[in-house]
């Protein structure tokens, strides 16, 4: 009888090791015990470790939905990466890192050029291709265990993790080229995609506020910079 209890649960039941532990535990507890049990009392056995391995089913789908909530409040809907909560996680643990190993590491921060014109121009819908684009180009031009996020409208971030200052702006500058040399094909007209970047070098000392703010305006120079170029050779 213990055996086929035992059985049945493990069959019919989707209990993790603990659970199952305990309908071992109990089943021989039961089978030694000087008062023996009839039918009634396995039953009752029985219905006892099923109802403690479908408690522990709900407990475990409540953490993966609880889990999966958590993700949607750091990632962005539209391009997949993370948000603007998401990169204030990342990058507090980032800083922590650093300053407690002596890493230094690049923030970048990506402004997109006359987006607003595209989306007056094509529409709100090609706007967001261009969203889609540029996170691609991010996630396809920088390592799997940096951070990328869409921090607002055409707002992005990106988070270069154990790299010197010279080596940060390096890659962003070339991510920067990557980025302004592509276009996106939208209702058979091609939209070029432009960018202003920024960069603040980062040793664990400044907070993730401060950091942010020092990459943002130093983008809207870039910016400026690229406009008076563009005026210049008009």
């Amino acid at each position: 009888m213990t055996e086929q209890i035992s059985g049945k649960l493990k069959n019919d039941t989707n209990i993790n090791p603990y659970v199952s532990k305990l309908a071992d535990r109990l089943m021989r507890t039961a089978a030694n015990a000087e008062m023996k049990f009839d039918s009634t009392g396995w039953q009752l056995i029985t219905e006892v470790l099923s109802y403690a391995a479908a408690a522990e089913q709900r407990m475990s789908e409540q953490e993966s939905r609880i889990g999966y909530l958590e993700q949607l409040s750091v990632t962005d809907e539209l391009t997949g990466i993370a948000n603007r909560r998401g990169l204030q996680n990342a990058l507090s643990s980032i800083l922590a890192s650093a300053a407690r190993h002596r890493e230094t590491g690049v923030l970048g921060f990506l402004d997109l050029d006359g987006f607003k014109n595209t989306n007056d121009t094509y529409g709100h819908l090609a706007g967001d291709s261009v969203l889609r684009h540029v996170a691609k180009c991010l996630k396809k031009f920088t390592r799997p265990d940096d951070v990328i996020a869409r921090i607002s409208g055409d707002e992005f971030a990106i988070v270069l993790k154990r790299c010197t200052p010279e080596q940060g702006r390096s890659r962003l500058r070339a991510l920067q080229r990557k980025i302004n040399n592509s276009h996106i094909r939208y209702d058979n007209v091609t939209i070029p995609v432009q960018c202003s970047i920024g960069q603040q070098h980062f040793d664990g000392t400044a907070s993730v506020h401060s950091l942010i703010e020092s990459a943002d305006l130093d983008m809207y120079s870039d910016k400026q910079a690229r406009k008076t170029t563009l005026a210049e050779s008009a």
